[in-house]
């Protein structure tokens, strides 16, 4: 089964603001997975809704990896991400008030979607969503043809080049590409209503 944690080596860089800066993907997923359902959980304070809240926890990894090279962080990454995640949730609520949607926003809300339920460092629930997240992926990665499932696996799970790919396969870099941007609108379309959207943009961009 494919995890999430063997994606991750153990060659992070040692500055983790480095590591966000040159936009190392092990560096943002290392973070996504450490800080992601805590983050879901301060955001729900504000917004009262789980869905809500994971969009933007979401849209907010996404933003930093998009401004990434002008990124000026003071604070420790924990602090910083909290902070952002704040100033968003906040920035939701007066977008809503400015459309005169509060109100009815916070009435639709179902009662147990109301409030802050999680705790806030759960790291069960933290190993559990990773581990849903791991066998969705398996799942999607499985229904791919023969070729484009090796050629993912090499590529996006064990980090080699797409000449490598070619090397081990015996297939030119052109029919490695192929298969590779077949496989990714495959799992781009079972993927979308599983994973977040940062974490499907990580693994398939």
């Amino acid at each position: 089964m494919i995890h999430l944690q063997p994606m991750i080596s153990r060659d992070l860089p040692s500055n983790i603001l480095e590591g966000l800066s040159i936009g190392d993907e092990e560096t943002y997923i290392f973070l996504f997975r450490e800080y992601y359902v805590s983050l879901c959980a301060y955001s729900r304070r504000y917004v009262g809704r789980k869905d809500i809240a994971e969009e933007i926890v979401s849209d907010t990894f996404l933003k930093i990896w998009e401004s990434r090279k002008q990124l000026e962080i003071n604070t420790s990454i924990k602090a910083y991400l909290f902070h952002a995640v704040c100033n968003n949730s906040l920035n939701y609520l007066r977008k809503l008030k400015a459309e005169s949607n509060l109100e009815e926003y916070f009435r639709e809300a179902s009662s147990e979607n109301i409030g802050f339920e999680v705790p806030f460092e759960d790291i069960e629930e933290k190993s559990l969503m990773m581990e849903d997240m791991s066998v969705k992926i398996e799942a999607a990665v499985n229904l791919l043809p023969e070729q484009q499932q090796r050629a993912f696996r090499l590529k996006r799970l064990e980090g080699k080049k797409t000449k490598e790919v070619a090397e081990i396969m015996g297939l030119s870099v052109k029919t490695i590409e192929m298969h590779l941007s077949k496989a990714t609108l495959h799992l781009r379309k079972y993927l979308k209503d599983y994973l977040p959207s940062f974490m499907l943009f990580l693994l398939l961009k």
